[in-house]
């Protein structure tokens, strides 16, 4: 659950100011390289962000693992979210502000026989 760090809405004016902090981040970020390809796919879906089409592939069959890595996670202090994540190998955002999440303490979660 996201914390309630501030009720008020952003300003035009932190708007822009937000969107010149990500064209220099993404001028910063070396060309031809995963981290600035993984940047342009995370800002080109804020553009479609509570309006995705829900057009998702039901695959045939899910073999859900035994075991699982999970994680409890926190973000930056500005945020405050807390949160337990499956542990995938590559980080993941944070569902209210769009961080990436730190996992503090990882253990291993086994399925439960039926």
């Amino acid at each position: 659950m996201c914390p309630e760090s501030s009720n008020k809405n952003p300003t035009s004016e932190e708007l822009e100011a937000a969107i010149e902090e990500v064209r220099r981040r993404f001028a910063e970020l070396p060309e031809g390289t995963c981290k600035k390809r993984i940047f342009y796919n995370r800002l080109k879906n804020l553009g479609r962000f509570d309006a995705e089409p829900v057009d998702y592939q039901n695959p045939e069959e899910v073999v859900l693992p035994r075991e699982v890595e999970v994680g409890f996670a926190v973000c930056h202090p500005e945020c405050g979210n807390q949160a337990f994540l499956v542990v995938e190998g590559g980080p993941q955002s944070c569902d209210c502000c769009g961080a990436t999440m730190y996992p503090i303490e990882v253990a291993p979660y086994r399925l439960k026989k039926k």
